[in-house]
Formats: C-alpha cells, sequence, structure tokens
C-alpha cells in the first residue's frame, strides 16, 4: 500500500511539474512572439512606386527598394540580431529606361525588450511595453569616381557616396480595443542616426563633410488598424484596414552653410499611409508625402517634396500579430483583426 501510495504521489509530482514546464513554455513563447512581431513592425519594407508620383522628382518609370531580413533570435528570450541588406533603384522616363546608379544599404541591428517598463510608471507615461535597438549600417552606391565633377557639381553618374553610420533607439507600443472584436496597434519611436566623425578610422567619403549632415534625430508615429468605434459601413471597415505612420526628423551638424534653425533644408517629413486589401495578404497599397533631403545616394543635395504611390509588402499579418499583442486582454478566441 505505502508503493502504490508513493507511486501515486511522484505522479502527481511529475505532472504538476510537467505542467507548470508547459506553462512556462507557452509564457516565454507568447511574450518572444509578441517581441517578435513588434521587431517585425519596425523593419524596412520593400515597395515599388507607379511613375514619379507628384512633386520634385525627375521623371520616373518606377522607385522601388528590395528590403529582406534575416533573423537570429531565441524563442525564451526578448532578443533578435537582424541582417536587413537593401537595395533601393529609380528607373528613368527616358530613351532606353536607363537606371540610376543604385543605392545599396546594410543594417544590423540588435533589438531587446525592456521587461521593467510595464512595471513602473514608463508605461503610463508612453504605452506599456518597449523594446531598445541599435543598428550599425552602411549605404553607399558602388561607385569608385569623384564625388564632384571638373565644374564643382556632384558627378550623379559616377561619384563616390559612401558613410557608415550606428542607429540607437527605443520603441514603445500598445494595443487598444476597438470595439469588441477588433485591436489597434500603436506605437512610438524615437531614434538618433549618428555618422561618427572622432574616430581614427574614416566612416563616410571625405566630400561629404559639411555636405551631409552627420547627425540626425527622428521621432515616428504609427497606427495599424486606425481605431473607431466598430461599425459595419464601408468607411469604418477602410479605417479598420489601414495604417498610418509620420516620421519628423531633424539634420543637426554642419549642412553647406545653413544656419542651425534653417528648416527648409533641416526638416524631414515622412508621411505614409497604407490600405491593406483583403483579398492581397502579402501586399498593401500606399500613398505617401515625403519632404526633406534627397535620399537616394549621392542626389543628397536635392530637397525632395513628393507625394508617391504603389505597392509595399505586408510584413506585419495582423490576424496572427494580434494573439500576442492583445494577449493581456480578455477577448474572444475567435477574434478578428486588421489585415
Amino acid at each position: 500500500m505505502r508503493i502504490l501510495y508513493s507511486i501515486v504521489c511522484c505522479l502527481l509530482f511529475f505532472t504538476q511539474a510537467f505542467s507548470q514546464k508547459k506553462k512556462e513554455e507557452v509564457k516565454d513563447t507568447l511574450t518572444h512572439e509578441k517581441f517578435m512581431t513588434m521587431v517585425n513592425f519596425n523593419r524596412d519594407q520593400s515597395y515599388i512606386t507607379f511613375g514619379q508620383g507628384f512633386g520634385n522628382l525627375e521623371p520616373l518609370i518606377f522607385e522601388g527598394k528590395l528590403s529582406p531580413s534575416y533573423f537570429l533570435s531565441n524563442r525564451s528570450r526578448r532578443w533578435a540580431l537582424l541582417a536587413n541588406p537593401q537595395v533601393q533603384i529609380r528607373m528613368l522616363n527616358k530613351d532606353s529606361y536607363p537606371i540610376r546608379v543604385p543605392s545599396y544599404r546594410m543594417y544590423l541591428t540588435y533589438y531587446q525588450g525592456i521587461d521593467f517598463w510595464n512595471r513602473g510608471f514608463l508605461k503610463d507615461v508612453f504605452f506599456d511595453d518597449a523594446l531598445w535597438f541599435v543598428s550599425v549600417a552602411h549605404h553607399s552606391n558602388g561607385q569608385e569616381g569623384k564625388t564632384y565633377d571638373s565644374t564643382g557639381n556632384i558627378d550623379l553618374d559616377r561619384g563616390n557616396f559612401a558613410t557608415n553610420f550606428i542607429q540607437v533607439g527605443l520603441a514603445s507600443y500598445t494595443s487598444l480595443p476597438m470595439g469588441s472584436a477588433y485591436y489597434s496597434l500603436r506605437q512610438i519611436r524615437l531614434h538618433a542616426e549618428i555618422h561618427p566623425t572622432a574616430l581614427p578610422i574614416d566612416w563616410y567619403v571625405e566630400e561629404l563633410k559639411g555636405q551631409y549632415g552627420f547627425y540626425r534625430l527622428f521621432v515616428t508615429y504609427s497606427l495599424l488598424g486606425i481605431r473607431r468605434k466598430e461599425k459595419t459601413d464601408w468607411f469604418s471597415e477602410v479605417l479598420r484596414r489601414s495604417s498610418f505612420e509620420i516620421q519628423t526628423g531633424w539634420i543637426f551638424d554642419e549642412l553647406r552653410g545653413y544656419n542651425a534653425v534653417d528648416v527648409e533644408h533641416r526638416l524631414i517629413v515622412d508621411v505614409n499611409y497604407k490600405y491593406y486589401p483583403q483579398w492581397m495578404a502579402e501586399f498593401a497599397f500606399f500613398v505617401r508625402y515625403y519632404y526633406g533631403q534627397d535620399y537616394y545616394n549621392v542626389h543628397y543635395q536635392k530637397q525632395l517634396s513628393v507625394v508617391s504611390f504603389g505597392l509595399t509588402s505586408n510584413i506585419v499579418k495582423m490576424n496572427d500579430a494580434i494573439k500576442y499583442i492583445g494577449r493581456k486582454k480578455k477577448s474572444n478566441p475567435s477574434i478578428n483583426a486588421a489585415p
């Protein structure tokens, strides 16, 4: 009888231990997936525009960016290492449809969740959760010619452009109920971009010094699933399947002799609206307004003011993401979500 009792006790002990372990594994998995959802939310997306849009870009067939990502992470921890090579091109609307010298970028980014964030006052000041990140990045056009031609102007076809930089940032995010059936994601992000000038090695082409702007600060506010009371009309459905992002930036440091408060040349404004149709899960339509320094490699001296539109990749699948972002709220397992 004692032997039988001992066996039953052992079985109960191991069953309880196994159950506790499974609960911890599920909790770790949900925490990790929630974290990875927000990492994806911060990734640069591939896109292609229809023409040059409306503004002061030269006539284009399209502008496009290919931006794949490769992850290294641990499912039981809130950290991730991301490698993100990018190629960006502009095809001109001219004879033979030439392609401008491409932009090449490479980002190596480390993301880390901030575990204490939602246990203190920070979640009341900002949003519920947060992560921080640091990137080492490279941006060039793959050319070796002199940056300036014999007339003193930038050689847009063969001129050398190359710079390496560091990004350091913080992102705070949350989910909000949208009626009884949907959630909306919100995020605010702050990051600095630094092209080091005080190191013994050169991080940039010498001709960029005093011309490009080596210190930049950006603030971004994003909504995925624009919040609105639950309704069945078509406009509410469009808002539910939409996202909106506005990023503002400022270029510090010496910039071609412009004064420190020159809004025209130092301000950057980037506004994006995306619509995720239900019948096209992998892509979204977008409309973008960009004002500021041209981001296309050696073209940096031009000030852009452009409205463009096209297709972009859908890297955050809301039907999956909301299972993790909205997990802390009571919800029906059959909850729907924006795209």
